[in-house]
């Protein structure tokens, strides 16, 4: 692991008064009043892979960075086993108002430190525990999933999509189940492949699978990883005869493809972090708020088009985009709200049918499993 400050620590560690408000509206919501003689409250994070990864955390770290521009003291440790992060938060509780956690095996130890450590605020990234001094946060990637499946649906020649799945977490399984519900509202023919590398970041096996995928017939890559395997291969390997796309993940790839690129998922944590530690320094955060921030907000957002994609293709998915953030976009009488495409009603892959409506924010937390047009079962353990 390797420690590294953002911003000096200058002077006694501000003083935190914790008041406890508690309501009893199934939640128990608190709100943190930081008393510190006008000085602003200390931050630390920790990262599951390196802050220059090229992807997951690179974004969060620049997010942090960010903090630094409006005074923020920030200390981050990067490239963290998820099993002994609970030293690390321990560690960086003692000396900050406030510890986010990154990655979705950060969550358990985050609880038990949590516990240990009351006059300390902890958030953790894409998870579902919380308690009375921890809260969840995420962008809502599936979103711009679902419109990058769009495009792959429109794209895909052989009607096989591939992708390259980091860990079986609910995160991860939503965004591989949006991708498919996207590409099959625009052509039902279209399946999904997936190969599970059961890392976050390890080239090696990333360039395996995406080798694999492209061998098997998949003219569509994706990576839900940090290594842009997919678009350096899909790059390399199309041709008029054979064309290849890929997509980018987490952030801009078009640097490693800028022909054979599709588009990919991109997150603003910046956003996410100035909103809650803004709102710690005001007095004003509360605990059990689980923030969920997608298009509108910019939180989640779609990476620049590749030079050789079809104006067709994306004119019809920016357009779409534009109406879901408008609030103006329906299929069949249902509106894209906030958790479309779960919202609109589906089959799982064993062909269990998922009414719309009846998908709610915990349900999309803990998925687990898969939608119909997935090739493999769903994977029963890493």
């Amino acid at each position: 692991m390797l420690l590294f400050n953002n911003l000096a620590m200058e002077g006694a560690k501000m003083k935190k008064i914790i008041a406890l408000l508690a309501t009893v509206v199934g939640l128990a919501i608190f709100s943190i009043v930081n008393v510190s003689g006008g000085k602003l409250p200390s931050v630390g994070y920790v990262l599951v892979g390196p802050k220059n990864d090229g992807g997951w955390s690179m974004r969060h770290s620049q997010g942090f960075d960010i903090l630094t521009k409006y005074g923020y003291n920030v200390t981050g440790v990067e490239s963290v086993v998820e099993a002994d992060s609970g030293k690390v938060f321990a560690k960086l509780a003692r000396k900050n108002d406030i510890v986010f956690g990154t990655s979705f095996g950060f969550m358990k130890p985050m609880v038990k430190v949590a516990a240990k450590n009351p006059d300390t605020i902890f958030m953790h990234a894409t998870g579902y525990m919380g308690s009375d001094n921890m809260d969840n946060y995420v962008c809502r990637g599936y979103q711009a999933r679902y419109l990058t499946g769009v495009a792959a649906g429109l794209l895909t020649k052989t009607n096989n999509i591939g992708v390259v799945g980091s860990h079986p977490i609910p995160e991860i399984v939503r965004n591989i189940n949006a991708i498919a519900l996207g590409a099959r509202s625009v052509n039902p023919k279209a399946k999904v492949n997936v190969i599970w590398i059961n890392a976050w970041f390890d080239p090696p096996k990333d360039t395996d699978a995406s080798n694999a995928l492209y061998e098997s017939g998949n003219d569509v890559l994706y990576t839900t990883g940090d290594i842009p395997s997919v678009v350096i291969l899909a790059e390399k390997e199309s041709t008029p005869e054979k064309p290849i796309w890929s997509m980018g993940n987490d952030a801009p790839m078009n640097s490693f493809g800028p022909n054979r690129i599709v588009t990919g998922v991109i997150f603003n944590w910046n956003l996410l972090y100035k909103e809650i530690v803004d709102k710690l320094a005001a007095g004003k955060l509360e605990m059990g708020q689980k923030y969920f921030r997608g298009l509108k907000e910019g939180c989640a957002a779609l990476s620049p088009w590749g030079l050789e994609v079809p104006q067709e293709v994306s004119n019809h998915v920016d357009t779409l985009k534009m109406r879901w953030i408008n609030d103006m976009q329906e299929t069949n009488g249902q509106h894209w709200d906030e958790l479309w495409p779960f919202s609109g009603g589906y089959n799982k892959r064993d062909g269990t049918p998922v009414a719309a409506g009846s998908v709610d924010r915990h349900q999309l937390d803990t998925m687990g499993y898969y939608v119909e047009g997935i090739a493999q079962p769903f994977p029963t353990s890493e």
